[in-house]
């Protein structure tokens, strides 16, 4: 009796630790289109310059339909060098804006419109790109599913481990990645000339799909 039960306390138990990583992706279509805006106005007279702007500003901040990030401007000195000798010949105005809707035709609407301020107060307007986004609920929402799912998955591979190893497979840690955003179309790019033709042409890109994926970090311990 007292031979077996030294035998048990000197036969080591074995057991071994599992490390891996897997990745849980979803396919999402995005719901917020995006524009950024460049307002930029030259005029001989400082006065001038901020008066066109803030016309531009008091009518996108008064615009229904669309949403407004920004409105920050600058105005400065413009210089022109005759005979190394520097003479202010003017002021440059600029100012920018994030438009962002969920409805296309809202964006439409609204550059149409825009574009007609344009020629009334004689300023160059340009839109650096139009593309969709998704927003912050959408994007927040689905990642946090993303992340229960690989907690869950984890929980039921560690369960049936045991089962097919006929030992006691525990999950000792999990490490959630940071996510990642995979954005499949280049951004749509307007320039100054192309903005008579939408009046008649909608500016809005495809509303491709969009990949969010998370790698979380596993270990698990069986004996």
């Amino acid at each position: 009796m007292y031979k077996l039960l030294l035998l048990l306390f000197t036969v080591p138990l074995i057991s071994y630790t599992i490390n891996f990583d897997k990745s849980f992706e979803i396919e999402l279509k995005p719901d917020t289109l995006t524009a950024h805006i460049n307002i930029r106005s030259k005029k001989s007279d400082e006065k001038e310059v901020l008066n066109s702007l803030s016309k531009f500003s008091k009518f996108i901040s008064e615009y229904e339909g669309v949403e407004k990030k920004g409105g920050n401007y600058s105005v400065a000195p413009e210089y022109r060098y005759e005979n190394n000798h520097r003479f202010k010949s003017g002021y440059i105005g600029n100012m920018n804006y994030q438009i962002s809707t969920k409805i296309s035709e809202n964006m439409t609407k609204f550059i149409s419109e825009l574009n007609a301020k344009k020629r009334s107060y004689s300023i160059d307007l340009s839109i650096s790109s139009i593309n969709w986004n998704l927003s912050k609920e959408q994007k927040d929402g689905k990642i946090d599913s993303l992340r229960l799912d690989a907690i869950k998955w984890i929980d039921t591979y560690a369960k049936q481990l045991s089962t097919d190893m006929n030992q006691s497979c525990k999950v000792t840690k999990v490490q959630l990645s940071q996510p990642n955003i995979n954005y499949p179309r280049a951004p749509m790019m307007l320039e100054a000339k192309m903005m008579d033709s939408v009046r008649t042409n909608s500016p809005t890109p495809e509303r491709s799909n969009q990949n969010i994926s998370i790698k979380p970090h596993f270990e698990l311990e069986c004996k």
